[in-house]
């Protein structure tokens, strides 16, 4: 069996996840995880699928002739059994919406060496003001050089409207 990463973008219409499901399933694969959205009128995203590896080149190739598709193939590996969840911490992050904010994050993230195993973002209104609040989801994983305070503590510095909320097990 052959591990395999998929991403893709194209104009978004109902329907296009499960042309691709159906396309996984054809090639006798199976859907392992996978990551969506509907971003600026296009459709991303990013599928891990296990598939025979005498299917690889049919499914490449079938997968290129889907209509307004972009996509990409990268030979992946099973990392299920590297991380538990009770290793990873998720980290939900509200401020007030600014430009550099995501790099403000994920340079406070690397400052404590964290690791980034999943990164979600968007903007709401504020209930009160209306103004853009940014929200954040990150699951990460923290080295033990590195405590749960230090990376608290280096978000927070970010601003005082920043708020953060760290637990483990994801």
């Amino acid at each position: 069996m052959k591990n395999i990463v998929v991403t893709f973008i194209g104009k978004d219409k109902a329907g296009l996840a499960d042309q691709l499901a159906q396309l996984i399933y054809q090639h006798q694969g199976n859907w392992l995880g996978s990551s969506m959205s509907h971003l600026a009128g296009q459709f991303a995203g990013i599928i891990q699928v296990e598939l025979p590896e005498l299917e690889l080149a049919k499914f490449s190739l079938a997968l290129g002739q889907l209509d307004d598709l972009n996509t990409v193939i990268q030979e992946g590996h099973n990392t299920a059994h590297e991380l538990e969840a009770e290793d990873l911490l998720n980290i939900a992050i509200v401020c007030n919406d600014r430009q550099g904010i995501v790099q403000e994050v994920t340079k406070a993230l690397h400052s404590v060496d964290a690791n980034i195993e999943q990164l979600g973002s968007q903007l709401e209104s504020a209930p009160n003001s209306g103004h853009l609040l940014f929200r954040a989801n990150v699951t990460a994983l923290l080295p033990e050089h590195s405590s749960i305070e230090q990376l608290q503590e280096a978000i927070e510095n970010l601003g005082d409207d920043v708020m953060v909320d760290i637990e483990y097990g994801c």
